[in-house]
């Protein structure tokens, strides 16, 4: 079977690395002025130092027989400048069983952990910024079926034993904490992507990024498109409530000259000097065109292949195989 896959790479071969490859001359010239027309170059310059709340997570799930071990660990880093002011952590282990739909449990989990973190040390900064999409940490935002008592600072999803209503409720309550991490900070919170496909601003076949980076190369950012955060209306009494009222703005923006374009996320409707003013505090902190304080935690919670061997060898989860033939998949 992979003979033919290769087969098939070398007869397709220049349409495929064509497809990838975008240049400037590939592109309509008018197309190109509408681009730039929507690209505002700054020079960032900030003479102050902010304190900054970075949060991300890192986790690692292992699925076998007997259950989904997950291993998660979160963190808030305070920081000024590159120093290190307070940090903030938190770790949850455990094994689900029998383990269905284990890797998004996990995941909602530990998005439920950074909001947490998020929502507790919010006030020790200036801005709060959290890896990754508004929109992807939302999710959908449906009825709960079943009763659940939010409690804050605590993780009550996790005590459900039903695999599914785990499932409902931690994505129920990580909404929960956004929603009051939202009320509480504002505009503080900003959400940054290194990673973005969105085309919501150019409306073309390729990405707003992928056309930004073709053809800009200076430190700015784009035209802001805004849009509410919720689509419809949500029951009376539900937790969430506010979030019907708030609005999500997203721009792109480059920090350094010729490094990448990242997508922001910020709650309400901001004027230039607001995004210039967030941008010249992040470009003072910035480590080859992204904030350091989203770096340096990023590192701090990951979980690389070496902690994972280690994991693996901590609990004795290398079984030597019965026989040497059987199929790799079954352990």
């Amino acid at each position: 079977m992979i003979d033919r896959v290769y087969q098939e790479l070398v007869a397709h071969r220049t349409d495929l690395v064509g497809r990838l490859n975008i240049f400037q001359d590939d592109l309509d010239k008018k197309f190109q002025a509408i681009v730039k027309n929507n690209w505002k170059e700054i020079t960032p310059s900030s003479t102050t130092k902010k304190k900054m709340v970075a949060v991300d997570g890192g986790e690692f799930v292992k699925e076998m027989r007997t259950g989904a071990l997950f291993i998660l660990n979160g963190e808030a880093l305070i920081i000024e400048g590159v120093n290190v002011l307070d940090t903030d952590q938190e770790v949850k282990t455990g094994v689900f069983r029998p383990g269905n739909k284990a890797k998004d449990r996990a995941g909602e989990l530990m998005a439920v952990m950074e909001l947490k973190l998020a929502l507790a040390n919010g006030a020790k900064g200036d801005w709060i910024l959290v890896d990754g999409s508004l929109k992807k940490k939302l999710g959908e935002v449906k009825p709960l079926e079943t009763n659940f008592e939010f409690v804050e600072g605590e993780i009550k999803g996790l005590e459900q034993e039903d695999e599914d209503i785990m499932l409902s409720h931690l994505i129920f309550e990580k909404q929960v904490y956004l929603t009051e991490l939202i009320k509480r900070y504002g505009s503080k919170v900003v959400w940054i992507s290194k990673v973005s496909r969105s085309r919501d601003l150019f409306h073309h076949d390729l990405s707003d990024v992928t056309l930004l980076e073709t053809f800009t190369s200076s430190p700015g950012f784009s035209t802001t498109k805004c849009r509410p955060i919720v689509r419809g209306e949500i029951e009376g009494g539900d937790p969430r409530k506010d979030l019907e009222k708030v609005e999500v703005c997203s721009f792109y923006a480059r920090l350094d000259k010729d490094e990448n374009v990242l997508r922001f996320d910020i709650i309400g409707r901001s004027d230039e000097q607001f995004i210039q003013q967030l941008l010249s505090d992040l470009q003072s902190v910035s480590v080859k065109g992204y904030p350091y304080p989203l770096v340096r935690v990023h590192y701090d919670v990951k979980v690389s292949s070496r902690d994972r061997k280690r994991i693996i060898e901590i609990l004795n989860l290398k079984r030597k195989r019965s026989v040497d033939w059987w199929p790799g998949q079954f352990y």
